[in-house]
């Protein structure tokens, strides 16, 4: 596999401020990675013998419930580093990780050379405890919303944070996943993305059409995010 050049690791917001000598310390360590959708990258509960950063393309980390539903934890593109965590305090991975596009690039930092310079040099330790607590922040607000928010609510955000196009008086987005991770990623079935969807249709706010979905009246979602209740006209 590719190995990693120091210069390489100088974009990654942990290592940025480290002089070269300690770069490539960890670069000798270190490898790139090339998935294709659907190619796992490790399992729950094996040994973690690396942490990763996403060049290109997508990784999910997801459980499996007793049911035997996905619960997906986290989608991480280009720029995001994950399993610090794991590599730094426990003993197993503590979910799955899955590549969901091809290709999909990663660089893997191998624990023993990192562990090692971390024991070293203090301003590695308060980069990782920097990233480490950012990813807090967000996990804390997404567990807020899966455990506050409606679901129509969840869908209504997620729609209204994708990137949008105009036509007329529409906005029209682009699904990044497959309906059935993005019901995942939101906590809920297929199914109910789906009833959801048709309800949104038949009341004229928004039409389901593949991976795009057009916005007809995104003041309503807006509404239905604000918790502000929408017109008896508009059964949604």
């Amino acid at each position: 596999m590719p190995t990693v050049d120091a210069e390489t690791l100088r974009g990654l917001p942990h290592f940025g401020g480290l002089d070269a000598v300690a770069r490539r310390r960890i670069a000798a360590g270190s490898r790139v990675r090339t998935l294709e959708r659907g190619e796992w990258l490790f399992r729950r509960g094996s040994e973690p013998r690396a942490f990763f950063h996403v060049l290109e393309g997508c990784v999910q980390l997801f459980r499996s419930t007793p049911e035997g539903r996905e619960q997906v934890i986290h989608r991480l593109r280009a720029g995001q580093s994950f399993a610090e965590a794991a590599v730094l305090t426990m003993s197993a991975y503590p979910v799955n990780a899955v590549a969901t596009s091809s290709p999909t690039r990663l660089i893997e930092v191998g624990a023993s050379s990192f562990l090692q310079v971390l024991d070293e040099d203090p301003r590695v330790a308060r980069a990782v405890v920097a990233s480490l607590c950012r990813r807090l922040v967000r996990l804390v607000q997404r567990v807020d919303e899966l455990s506050v928010s409606s679901f129509e609510a969840r869908l209504a955000r997620y729609l209204l944070d994708l990137p949008a196009a105009g036509d007329g008086d529409d906005l029209v987005v682009r699904l990044p996943l497959p309906k059935k991770d993005l019901a995942a990623f939101l906590g809920a079935t297929p199914e109910t993305l789906s009833r959801q969807l048709r309800r949104w249709r038949d009341a004229g706010v928004a039409d389901s059409r593949g991976a795009h979905i057009t916005l007809h009246q995104p003041d309503v979602l807006l509404a239905v995010v604000a918790d502000i209740p929408v017109p008896s006209h508009l059964p949604v």
